[in-house]
């Protein structure tokens, strides 16, 4: 009889730890999913701040004159666009150091 319990007892701990870890992984991704919410929702009201001024500021000469500069690629008579084309930077080559373990695993992994 006290083996039964104490059998039925150690079933309901593992019971309840494995509902416990089920929990724990489900809070998990939620909480990742509020944050991207909230990062999406930082995004959007970033945007529409920036929307609002643009409406703003439709009505202003000197605005349109610099969005048509900068987006329209349009000149007043006479300018002339100059670009500057800046040398291309290499990327420094990554080393992949080898060890035991990686190459282990490797093998490991290929006999799998």
């Amino acid at each position: 009889m006290f083996k039964t319990l104490g059998i039925a007892f150690l079933i309901l701990v593992a019971f309840l730890i494995f509902w416990d870890y089920k929990i724990y992984n489900k809070k998990r991704e939620l909480t990742a999913q509020v944050e991207s919410y909230k990062k999406q929702i930082k995004d959007i009201e970033n945007s529409s701040q920036t929307l609002k001024e643009q409406i703003a500021n439709s009505d202003n000469k000197d605005y349109l004159e610099k969005i048509a500069y900068e987006q329209l690629g349009q000149q007043k008579p006479g300018e002339k666009e100059v670009i500057f084309i800046a040398p291309e930077k290499k990327a420094p080559a990554i080393i992949k150091q080898q060890n035991f373990w990686s190459n282990f695993s490797a093998w490991l992994k290929s006999k799998l």
